[in-house]
């Protein structure tokens, strides 16, 4: 199991946004490659049908590292002056990647999943497994949510040159949020 740790920030565009909003955005983000503790960094721009507009993920070194990332002047910048004014819905996570994480292709998809309290992390797991199985991608990483009071339990990543359309998992043991479409590496 690695030790990386997966930041993922799930960002909804308020009406009015377009085309060029989207991009300066993604170029904002490929500017936070700077930050000693990412690794690599990524982003999702959706397709229609998504719950969300733009997915950027972070990998970062450790879990020791999500501190200081998240409370970077830079970050908080990007996040601040450059998603807030566009912005209509935001959400994010942080999972434990339990394998090395690659992001090779043109389409990407992402779950993260909520349950109960009481639903075990190994059903979380097999439930995100299972969609990561289901989209056929070459390419994918599942995490488990580190640290306590997070919105989602956990993460599931999928990307290739084309992906197969996955099911979310049983609705009455889980609320899925889903986004998928072209996937670009930033760093």
């Amino acid at each position: 199991m690695t030790q990386r740790v997966l930041h993922v920030d799930f960002v909804s565009l308020s009406p009015g946004t377009g085309p060029d909003d989207r991009d300066q955005l993604i170029e904002a983000a490929a500017g936070l490659s700077a930050l000693s503790q990412v690794v690599r960094l990524g982003a999702i721009e959706a397709e229609a049908g998504s719950e969300f507009d733009l997915v950027f993920y972070f990998v970062l070194g450790d879990f020791a590292a999500l501190e200081p990332f998240g409370t970077d002047e830079r970050y908080s910048r990007f996040l601040q002056g450059e998603v807030a004014p566009r912005l209509r819905r935001f959400a994010g996570a942080d999972v434990r990647l339990e394998d090395e994480f690659v992001a090779e292709g043109t389409s990407g998809a992402v779950m993260a999943l909520m349950a109960a309290e009481e639903t075990y992390d190994w059903e979380v797991r097999e439930a995100l497994q299972a969609w990561a199985e289901q989209t056929k991608a070459p390419i994918t990483a599942v995490g488990l949510a580190v640290g306590e009071r997070q919105l989602y339990r956990g993460v599931a990543l999928a990307f290739g040159e084309t992906l197969k359309a996955a099911s979310e998992p049983d609705p009455e043991r889980f609320r899925a949020t889903m986004v998928s479409g072209r996937a670009r590496t930033l760093a």
